[in-house]
């Protein structure tokens, strides 16, 4: 196993009602390895705990085809205390773990086993780096574990506690909702901890630097951080009590000298390692304001120039940097085609501008509309001036680039028709029985009915799905007569409608949200 990697978050799944939960939870590098840290909010003493994971890749897909396993500890954990478990030990199955999916599946006190069966709400843990870990805790204290979080059902307090929304007052630490959920959610620290090092001497360092410092703690929810170190995760956990025991003094002189050149050494080599390492984490966070701040190209450079031997697992990070640089050399080369009024081809540039890139996406989507526009109105024109030919081949030069627009299929599908009756080569009968075959205005004219409509799933079985994919992870597996609200449609080519819904689940009452396929709903 590599011992420096990046971690994606981890996914806990729980009861809001719960009176054991896991605080936190991830892998770490070095001896690669698992921590847990669980809440005990009863009032008994815990003996046991036993946890089901799921292991994730790179990729973010689930590794062992989804398979679960089984993590038994005993333990000794007081009424009402945080307790954090010594690392479980991973072996090399699992060392392309880079996030684990997690939840309780039962404990044991004193009196009973309990067993969790109820594990309806799923959360993703926020990623924390570690020297923005440090930070927080040294300038609001050690006390503040994460980020408050409000939840429609339930929030959570920066202790790490999952309180029901019912609950006024956490029931670890018993701070206030309102003053948490109002003074330190993630937008909150980060402008808590601006404000401390806008008023910091910062030294020696240039304002250049001072200004990357700050930047750094403005960056929006990390989607992934270096994984912590067995050591460092330990030096933060105060229940291990681990006792440094100092080599007996021998009386030999030799010895004594012998041993210090050893520690010397040791610390040294540590100090070296350390400082590489910390000088890649900084440049990553350099590079991280950098994508906020869509300089693409910038942040890209400086991930290619990562030491490999102190970070080996950035090609995430790379190849959805060079995604952005290519998107954004798309946006530009757009708008100078559409200051030339060359339209087709800046549609064509701006459809390749992706979601990720939020520098430009949104900007994109209106050029995207006023071409749209514009087209429509030339291709109107020339059918008016009686040049329907020339009309139709512009509307089929604007739909091989954009080729579900509703308004431009119509259109042409109304010049075709006029035409053809001019012409006499087709009669109406004939032409309406023909345009219905393959018809992609057939797929818009059902998106837009799907839209903000309720619908009901017609197949025993309906897989409700991260993203509008066919391969994409599911969210929940939805059964049949289950009643789903549209909120958004995407058309697949001439295979289906996508649509965006939410959903609530029959046997639980939950609201869960995601992409489900037309062709299961009635």
């Amino acid at each position: 196993m590599d011992t420096s990697f990046r971690t994606l978050p981890t996914n806990i799944h729980f009861n809001p009602s719960d009176l054991v939960q896991i605080a936190n939870a991830e892998l770490v590098d070095g001896d690669f390895s698992m921590v847990i840290d669980i809440l005990n909010l009863s009032d008994e003493f815990l003996k046991g705990i036993e946890f089901a994971v799921k292991f994730k890749g790179p990729d973010k897909a689930l590794l062992f085809n989804g398979e679960e396993f089984l993590f038994k500890r005993s333990i000794s954990v007081g009424p009402h205390s945080r307790y954090y478990l010594e690392p479980i030990p991973l072996d090399e199955r699992f060392n392309k773990a880079r996030a684990i999916d997690i939840y309780i599946s039962s404990y044991q006190t004193e009196k009973k086993i309990v067993t969790l069966d109820n594990h309806n709400f799923e959360m993703k843990l926020p990623v924390i780096p570690e020297k923005k870990r440090k930070s927080i805790k040294h300038n609001l204290g050690s006390e503040i574990k994460t980020y408050a979080e409000n939840h429609i059902k339930y929030w959570r307090c920066v202790c790490g506690t999952i309180n029901s929304k019912e609950v006024d007052n956490c029931r670890f630490c018993n701070r206030n909702k309102a003053f948490v959920l109002n003074n330190l959610t993630e937008p909150m620290i980060n402008s808590k901890i601006l404000n401390i090092m806008e008023t910091t001497n910062f030294g020696t360092i240039t304002e250049d630097e001072r200004i990357n410092e700050i930047k750094t703690h403005l960056t929006k929810t990390n989607l992934s951080k270096m994984a912590p170190s067995t050591e460092s995760i330990k030096n933060d956990r105060t229940n291990l009590n681990e006792i440094i025991r100092v080599p007996k003094v021998l009386g030999q002189k030799i010895f004594l000298v012998f041993t210090g050149i050893i520690i010397v050494l040791i610390i040294t080599v540590f100090l070296i390692n350390s400082a590489a390492k910390i000088k890649s984490e900084n440049n990553i966070e350099k590079a991280n304001a950098y994508v906020v701040s869509g300089e693409y190209e910038k942040a890209l450079k400086i991930y290619r120039n990562v030491d490999e031997s102190t970070n080996n697992d950035l090609s995430m990070e790379i190849d959805t940097l060079v995604k952005l640089v290519n998107s954004n050399e798309h946006f530009e080369k757009g708008e100078r085609l559409l200051q030339k009024e060359k339209y087709i081809n800046s549609a064509y540039n701006f459809k390749k501008v992706i979601s990720d890139d939020k520098k430009n996406f949104a900007k994109a989507q209106e050029y995207l509309t006023q071409i749209e526009d514009i087209t429509i109105k030339n291709a109107e024109r020339l059918s008016k001036e009686d040049r329907k030919e020339d009309a139709i081949n512009l509307l089929n030069s604007y739909l091989d680039v954009v080729n579900d627009s509703a308004r431009a299929i119509n259109l042409k599908k109304d010049i075709e028709y006029n035409k053809n009756l001019k012409e006499g080569t087709v009669s109406k009968e004939e032409f309406e029985k023909s345009s219905t075959k393959d018809d992609p205005a057939e797929m818009a004219k059902r998106a837009k009915n799907l839209l903000h409509n309720y619908k009901k799933v017609i197949t025993e079985k309906a897989n409700l799905r991260v993203d509008p994919y066919v391969n994409s992870d599911i969210v929940r597996i939805l059964d049949k007569n289950t009643e789903v609200y549209v909120k958004e449609t995407k058309i697949e080519g001439s295979e289906r409608v996508w649509c965006n819904v939410e959903a609530k689940d029959q046997a639980t009452g939950e609201i869960v949200k995601g992409w489900i396929s037309d062709k299961t709903l009635n």
